[in-house]
This record gives C-alpha cells, structure tokens and sequence, in this order.
C-alpha cells in the first residue's frame, strides 16, 4: 500500500496558500472577482459623501465669502439641490 497522506515533498501537494485559503489574513485567489468591484462601490460612496459634506459646507457659506469664491447665490441654490449622486 502507498502512502496518501500528502507530504510538502509530494509535487502535487498544496499548501493551504496554494489553494487560495485564507491563510496569515491574506485573501482568498477566488474572491479577487469579488474585491475589485466592492472596492468600486466603497469609492463611489465615498465620492458621495465627499459631495453631500461639501454641499452642506457650500449652503452655509455668507454673501462675502460667496463673493471672495466668485459665486452667486444662484450658483448656491442649484449647487446645493442637487442630489449627492449627481456630479
């Protein structure tokens, strides 16, 4: 009887970073088709947020620190009534 028990001097043994387990906090092979889209939506709800914190920052600004930037409060009310998904 052969031994199959696999061995690291085996050629067709796998070490569990091999087969794409996690192992010392990597991550896995197979969900590098999950990451890089997550990592797409975690930018574009940061680039929202981004959006909604300076339009709340742009609706508090004063009539002289409108004019310091060169924008009229036209400007302001279409800025800031714009919906956060919206460029």
């Amino acid at each position: 009887m052969g031994n199959d028990i696999p061995t690291a001097g085996n050629p067709h043994w796998r070490s569990p970073a091999h087969l794409g387990l996690i192992y010392r906090g990597r991550i896995p092979h197979g969900s590098t088709a999950i990451v890089g889209p997550l990592r797409a939506l975690l930018s574009l709800l940061r680039l929202w947020r981004q959006r909604d914190r300076d339009r709340a920052l742009l609706a508090r600004f004063d009539s002289r620190m409108l004019r310091d930037i060169g924008i009229t409060p036209a400007d302001v009310m279409r800025e800031i009534n714009r919906p956060f998904w919206r460029q």
